[in-house]
């Protein structure tokens, strides 16, 4: 089961860069040759290093929600599930687009994507779980994820994106109600 849940997770981070990796390369003109590769380098990176830092900050806290660690990660995950899905409603993809050739560019996008990463990070965290496999999960999935959302995004236009934003949201979602199975069950 745990397995299950750090992949559903996995999968709804990865969605949200898919997006981002969607709109900018069909909005931002001709992505140069080498950008998507590292576009799906640092998303990838900053969603491990963010994710590691979670957990060891969730570790930090564990002790304080002794006996509520499944109810800690429902609520985290719950509020960033939705909070993907109320963006992804309002979410205007042409007007969140940069030009992703640029360095700095993709630092920036790579972090602010990987803000959930903490989040879902602090939720594994304070439920113990197997940290090595959710950054291998999270880091592969992210980077195949964005990488198809670089090299596709011309073929698939802004119009897809906006409705794959919603995704990202569903799977967190998803993995919340797991969770919150395994409280009542």
């Amino acid at each position: 089961m745990e397995t299950l849940i750090i992949f559903v997770i996995a999968l709804g981070l990865a969605m949200d860069c898919f997006t981002i990796a969607i709109s900018n390369s069909s909005v931002s003109g001709l992505v140069k040759p080498g950008i998507p590769l590292k576009t799906a380098i640092a998303f990838s990176f900053a969603h491990l290093v963010l994710l590691f830092a979670g957990y060891w900050l969730g570790g930090v806290i564990a002790s304080m929600f002794q006996g509520l660690e499944a109810w800690v990660a429902f609520i985290i995950l719950g509020i960033v599930g939705l909070k993907m899905i109320m963006e992804a409603r309002k979410r205007h993809p042409k007007t969140k687009v940069f030009d992703i050739n640029q360095a700095q560019v993709i630092v920036v996008l790579s972090l602010a994507t990987a803000m959930d990463a903490f989040l879902a990070g602090i939720a594994l965290g304070v439920n113990s779980m197997r940290i090595y496999l959710a950054g291998f999960l999270v880091a592969l999935t992210v980077f195949i994820l964005t990488l198809s959302g670089m090299v596709s995004g011309k073929d698939f236009g802004i119009a897809y994106a906006r409705r794959t934003a919603y995704f990202g949201g569903v799977f967190l979602l998803m993995a919340a109600l797991i969770f919150l199975w395994l409280l009542v069950g």
